[in-house]
């Protein structure tokens, strides 16, 4: 069963990784744009072994039609859930008038590896299918996230390039799997030891395969439209120029935008806003 989700009772702590509030945005009211429905579902995960709960933003028309939608899944950063994207930015406004479906998943701090990257991509994407009137191939289908998410998104889409049609990182956390990268390194102790447990060894395979760097590093002729930008005072700029030079080397289709900025959620909300039209520009031409 659906449901329309009207009010959130508790805001979400700002995250470690450098993530800031943004006062103007966040509120205790979850954005549901007259144009759009706003609900909240959730999946019972094998991968993960627990209940794992999602949002959704549903087009204007959805429910009059049988039209098939393409779908955006939005992912959010580390500290952040699935509650994010609506609550802190003004999401379901923008994306009022665009006949996409917006699906935000919770990966708690994950970083989208491992049984993660199995949920979003598996489980999550058939959930949806099942749930909704999609368009169920590549070229209905996009991933983009921020920060974390960023990282995941692009990561993902390059170790699995038939998946999508368009990729896209808000200043992605992108360096993240560089053992004593000294960016990840200002996270925090706490973090940096979670980022090992999770990476293993300096030069462990798993850090190698989950590598946004070393992926694009392979030149892969069926990889989506890859899509970045990071603002010039953010952390992790470095790591964002670093990729996007592997992506000129190998022959990528893709753009990279160093915006006036930092690692918060203002940015954000100015980014995704700037996204979203040529997203779906990007689709109508698939």
């Amino acid at each position: 069963m659906h449901f329309i989700v009207l009010a959130v009772l508790a805001l979400h702590t700002a995250a470690p990784i450098g993530t800031q509030a943004n006062p103007a945005k966040t509120t205790a009211v979850a954005r549901a744009h007259s144009a759009t429905a706003l609900r909240e579902e959730t999946l019972a995960s094998t991968a993960l072994g627990r209940e794992m709960k999602y949002r959704i933003l549903i087009p204007r028309g959805y429910e009059g039609s049988l039209k098939r939608y393409p779908v955006l899944f939005l992912l959010h950063g580390l500290g952040g859930d699935y509650k994010d994207w609506t609550t802190r930015t003004d999401l379901a406004d923008y994306a009022a008038a665009l006949p996409l479906i917006i699906v935000m998943p919770d990966a708690q701090n994950g970083w989208y590896v491992g049984q993660y990257e199995d949920y979003v991509t598996t489980e999550l994407q058939a959930d949806v299918v099942r749930k909704y009137r999609t368009i169920n191939s590549r070229y209905g289908r996009a991933i983009a996230g921020l920060s974390m998410g960023g990282y995941g998104a692009l990561k993902v889409a390059l170790k699995r390039p038939a998946m999508f049609i368009v990729a896209a990182s808000f200043s992605g956390a992108l360096s993240a799997t560089v053992a004593d990268d000294p960016t990840a390194a200002r996270l925090g102790a706490d973090e940096v030891q979670r980022l090992n447990a999770i990476f293993g060894a300096p030069d462990s395979q798993l850090r190698k395969d989950n590598s946004a760097v070393l992926l694009a590093s392979t030149p892969r002729p069926n990889a989506p439209y890859l899509y970045l930008d990071c603002g010039t005072s953010d952390p992790w700029l470095a790591g964002n120029r670093l990729l996007a030079e592997a992506l000129a080397k190998n022959s990528y289709n893709y753009e990279f935008h160093e915006v006036p900025g930092g690692h918060s959620w203002d940015y954000w909300d100015r980014r995704i806003r700037e996204f979203l039209p040529l997203l779906m520009k990007r689709l109508a031409n698939n």
